[in-house]
């Protein structure tokens, strides 16, 4: 397990801690120290499948987004559905699947203790960070909504005592520097202050579009923040965050290496003109000039009060996020789903919590919890040449569907959670939640030509621009009662067995792409899920070795899905998108980690997983429009690989006085998936092999590293999907990059 300062990684995959790196280390695990439960605890008493890391082991893993924290647990799958601009978190297969921005997943992520309720505000760069914090299993009586697949807690460095700082500067493959700044110390004797900024800029794209030459994949992104801790009395503080980040890339594109033999044959040329060769570096994008324009800002306070034994916090926070791009979303040169989005989120939350001090007979929470969503879409999408109305390959504008709409949702929670210590064995944990949650939706979306009605009316009738495709004004609220009950025995002090069944849902939503047909549009009833699971957290050997293995078994109730469907009757191109409830399904699986110092200097990390995730109950349709291909029983559910797992190995060495050498090498496997439900398209098969290796002088405050990432250079899948033809539309690992990073700290 890694660990810096209080906190080490632990869990699902491999980490090192970084104190390894810096100081003289022995054979034995550090202790592994979270806040995943509201209050400090050491990782091995909490019967909770937790993978933790440093924020300086996630910069040597060269972590640098949400969407790369599956390098660091083998039981979580992330993806970019689109390009670079909807992550998708999934945790032992749980999670969603849905690419559209106005959804969130079922995996609850928090900034600094704030639930992010869109996905736009989980693309943003991570810096600066004391520690992530990865829950496994249902959270609800512990954290907001959305959390039937576990939490993911991100949690940036605090304001410090004594000045202090570092710059940290990295160059690599395709004229990439990376930047980040950062400075802490005391402002007056009752205020401390940290601030922190960070950027990337790419001098060159990564892809080559065959027939212009015209680069894409190309980075411009960055962000700052301010933290301020104010001691208003002694037993009051305040903690104010103000954030700011952006995004102006030149975003990557997918590829089609299949889409020539599916189209039907048009008036012109197409043969050799279409397809692109696997890889993801050579594209055909059509002159498209693809763009990304995004901003964010947002503030939260949180407050703490100490009074007689009890804490009371309270956490208000607002966030504003806008994004304006425009993506080749089918990966051929031809207007095919050009997607333009153009979108503005906002979210308001408040979260007022009463903690005991830990210690007693019970360590008690209790808590109700605040929220307001706001999302307004006006995305269009250009499908000029599927509906047979381009004069040649590149031109659009003709067939155009166009979407405005605005969803508001408000959320309410009340939960309590309970650690009883009956003996110094046995601890029983017991949880409730009862949430409210409320969804309203007013949208349209035309046909701003009339030329996509005509032409799928087989070019005959009139031309009516601004023919409404789809509209809908609805509103719909739920409200659910979820609860956890978890036994803990202490066989030893070393080993700890539990058992737990927790219930935790999905809040119900409304698809959000702009919708061909009307049936498309409509709302999608709350996920539920329940997991038993039992586990076992153990070390031995005079702690040089642990070993951690959870079983658990997820019944799925409605489970919220992206499906492939056909525009009309079966066979009806071409083919879109939409999203629905399956109505059972379940996940059966087993995770192990192991961590071991079987010398001096010496860290191994292990971890694996297996999913068995199946449809239980079959699908046949979804609101009238047949599937791609059926969903039967026995299916695996999208995005659940059957096996992924990953290794990390760190040796440190002392080579004289304060100097000290280090190298580390990292891999990550992940097996086959699926996209989604009625789509047979599958990715991944894949490993991510990298390493670093460096020189560090603790006295002198500098360390500098060699670093390189995909070091075997191979290019699986990382997402795939049927296109609206059919198309395997394919995006890549990006190729083998090398960079120098050097680091003073003072």
């Amino acid at each position: 397990m890694l660990k810096t300062g209080s906190v080490s990684v632990l869990s699902a995959v491999l980490i090192v801690p970084s104190a390894a790196i810096g100081s003289e280390p022995d054979t034995v695990l550090e202790e592994v120290v979270v806040t995943a439960q509201k209050h400090i605890q050491d990782v091995q008493e909490i019967g909770v499948a937790i993978t933790a890391m440093s924020g300086e082991q996630m910069q040597a893993l060269r972590i640098q987004q949400p969407l790369n924290l599956s390098t660091i647990s083998s039981s979580m799958s992330t993806m970019n559905a689109t390009t670079d601009s909807t992550p998708l978190f999934l945790v032992r297969g749980i999670g969603l699947d849905d690419f559209n921005t106005n959804n969130s997943s079922g995996v609850g992520t928090y900034l600094d203790e704030v639930f992010a309720s869109f996905p736009g505000f989980l693309t943003a760069a991570m810096y600066d960070l004391n520690r992530v914090e990865i829950l496994k299993g249902p959270q609800g009586t512990l954290y907001g909504k959305n959390t039937a697949g576990g939490a993911i807690n991100i949690i940036s460095n605090r304001p410090t005592d004594d000045f202090e700082g570092y710059v940290d500067v990295d160059y690599s493959r395709w004229e990439t520097t990376d930047l980040t700044v950062a400075i802490s110390g005391p402002l007056t004797d009752s205020v401390k202050a940290r601030l922190a900024g960070t950027t990337t800029i790419q001098g060159e794209g990564y892809q080559t579009d065959i027939d212009t030459g015209e680069k894409y994949g190309k980075l411009n992104r960055g962000g700052a923040r301010a933290l301020f801790e104010i001691r208003l009395t002694d037993s009051a503080d305040l903690m104010l965050n103000f954030h700011y980040v952006y995004d102006h890339s030149v975003p990557s594109s997918p590829s089609t290496p299949n889409v020539e033999a599916l189209i039907p044959s048009q008036a012109f040329p197409t043969a050799g003109l279409l397809d692109s060769p696997p890889g993801g570096t050579l594209v055909r994008v059509g002159g498209l000039p693809l763009y990304k324009d995004e901003n964010g800002e947002g503030a939260a306070a949180t407050l703490d009060l100490r009074v007689d034994g009890l804490t009371l916090t309270s956490i208000s926070a607002f966030d504003n996020f806008f994004s304006h791009s425009l993506d080749n979303y089918d990966g051929y040169p031809a207007a095919d789903n050009n997607w333009t989005k153009n979108f503005q989120q906002q979210q308001f939350s408040e979260e007022l919590r009463l903690r005991s001090s830990p210690g007693g007979f019970v360590d008690w929470i209790v808590g109700t919890e605040y929220a307001q969503n706001w999302y307004h879409c006006r995305d269009s999408l250009d499908w000029t040449f599927i509906y047979g109305l381009a004069d040649y390959i590149t031109q659009g504008g003709k067939a155009i569907t166009a979407t405005n709409f605005i969803q508001t949702q408000q959320s309410e929670g009340l939960y309590a959670h309970a650690e009883t210590h009956l003996s110094n064995r046995w601890t029983v944990v017991t949880g409730l939640r009862y949430s409210r949650d409320e969804a309203v939706f007013d949208g349209v979306t035309i046909d701003p030509t009339g030329l996509l009605t005509y032409a799928a009316n087989n070019f005959t009738g009139p031309i009516v621009p601004n023919a409404v495709l789809a509209k809908l004004d609805d509103s719909r609220w739920n409200r659910n009662v979820s609860y956890r009950l978890e036994p803990d025995y202490h066989l030893t002090d070393k080993v700890l067995f539990y058992a737990s069944i927790a219930t935790a849902y999905k809040a119900g939503i409304y698809y959000g792409q702009p919708a061909q047909v009307q049936v498309d549009w409509g709302y999608v009833k709350p996920e539920r899920v329940r997991t038993t699971e039992l586990g076992l957290k153990s070390r031995f050997f005079g702690d040089s070795l642990e070993f951690d293995v959870a079983a658990f078994d997820t019944d799925i109730h409605d489970r919220q899905s992206s499906l492939s469907l056909w525009a009309g009757p079966e066979g009806t191109q071409p083919l879109i998108a939409g999203l629905g409830n399956v109505p059972r399904s379940r996940i059966d699986g087993v995770e192990s980690d192991i961590e071991w110092r079987p010398v001096s200097g010496l860290e191994i990390h292990l971890g694996s997983t297996y999913l068995h995730a199946q449809v239980t109950q079959t699908l046949t349709n979804d609101n009238g429009l047949a599937l791609f291909t059926p969903v039967v029983v026995g299916q695996m559910l999208p995005d659940a690989p059957a096996f992924s797992g990953g290794w990390l190995v760190l040796y440190g060495h002392a080579v004289g006085g304060a100097l000290r050498m280090y190298a580390q090498a990292n891999d990550h496997y992940t097996g086959a998936e699926h996209p989604y439900l009625g789509d047979p398209t599958t990715f991944g098969r894949g490993h991510c092999l990298g390493a670093r290796f460096g020189v560090k002088n603790s006295a002198q405050h500098w360390d500098t590293s060699l670093w390189v990432t995909n070091l075997t250079d191979t290019r699986p899948l990382t997402y795939a999907f049927a296109g609206s033809e059919g198309q395997q539309v394919s995006f890549y690992q990006k190729p083998r990059s090398v960079g120098v990073n050097v680091t003073y700290t003072f």
